[in-house]
């Protein structure tokens, strides 16, 4: 039987351990070099996790695998892969919506110390979304009504990320409309980045169903593009654009990305999308991860 560190049939603990040993750090060491990183553990807890006592399956913990990772010289989602979670997922399959979500890395950061999570707790059933342009060619608002599932029993809350384009400084606004309120909101102006807590009126039994909506106020910037990140496949995706009378572009077309956040991640179903007074509109079924979208030439 192979000694390498990468054999697919180890569990977390063993791999870890035989990292640790083939690098030659001690726990104190790797704990430094942790902390410097900006995520600190405990020996205690690093003990644990080499022992098997442990395992780091909270959300807030997938920062800190990375850096571990890095830290052993290990390949990337080594040992992510090797965590799975109540409902049999692993803790890489729910760290890859960082490459589907703008900012994906800084805007985890902000939900691990919101203490929510993108994936495991609520998943979306259907997801239906109307970004609204005006006559200067500037989206300005979109609408989103979802239908939500909980997951978990207790689950009273779930996480918005939207950064728009543009060039200057200034976060997105948002407001609930119907099903939720406000929690707390977290901007990142020289990002233009927005990171919201929904609160639903109580919490949510395993399995149940709600309506939820929500409005995110644009700061007016000229568009071509519209984008919506899947993490988990969703049985129905309506992505529609209400474009000003005035300012109707030339052609629409739809794409699926693998990434939003690589420049040279490759695309697929590409496809021209009708403009019917003066709005253009997709309809997806079982719609599977990915960041699914809309851009449009003007004249």
């Amino acid at each position: 039987m192979s000694d390498d560190i990468t054999d697919p049939t180890p569990n977390f603990s063993e791999v870890l351990s035989r990292a640790v040993q083939a690098r030659g750090l001690s726990l104190d060491r790797i704990r430094a070099r942790l902390e410097a990183a900006g995520v600190p553990v405990s020996n205690a807890t690093l003990s644990y996790w080499q022992s098997g006592r442990s395992l780091p399956t909270r959300a807030r913990s997938l920062r800190t695998l990375v850096e571990l990772e890095a830290i052993l010289q290990l390949e990337p989602g080594t040992l992510i892969e090797l965590i799975r979670t109540a409902d049999g997922r692993t803790r890489h399959r729910l760290f890859a919506w960082q490459t589907v979500v703008p900012s994906g890395e800084l805007a985890e950061q902000i939900l691990g110390e919101m203490g929510l999570e993108v994936s495991g707790r609520i998943s979306r059933v259907s997801v239906h979304d109307t970004l609204s342009l005006d006559a200067d060619r500037c989206e300005t608002s979109l609408l989103t009504r979802q239908v939500l599932r909980a997951e978990r029993t207790g689950v009273q809350a779930f996480p918005v990320v939207y950064q728009q384009e543009g060039d200057e400084d200034g976060a997105p606004e948002i407001e609930a409309v119907f099903g939720c309120h406000v929690g707390n909101v977290v901007e990142v102006p020289e990002q233009q980045l927005m990171v919201a807590e929904m609160v639903l009126p109580r919490p949510l039994q395993r399995g149940e169903l709600v309506l939820t909506e929500h409005l995110v106020a644009i700061k007016p910037a000229p568009s071509d593009l519209m984008t919506r990140s899947i993490v988990d496949q969703v049985r129905e995706v309506v992505m529609a654009i209400q474009f000003h009378p005035h300012a109707v572009p030339k052609s629409v077309e739809t794409f699926v990305l693998a990434s939003i956040n690589d420049p040279d991640a490759p695309e697929s179903d590409v496809a021209p999308v009708p403009v019917i007074d003066n709005q253009a509109q997709i309809v997806k079924l079982d719609a599977a991860p990915g960041v699914h979208g809309l851009r449009w030439t003007w004249d």
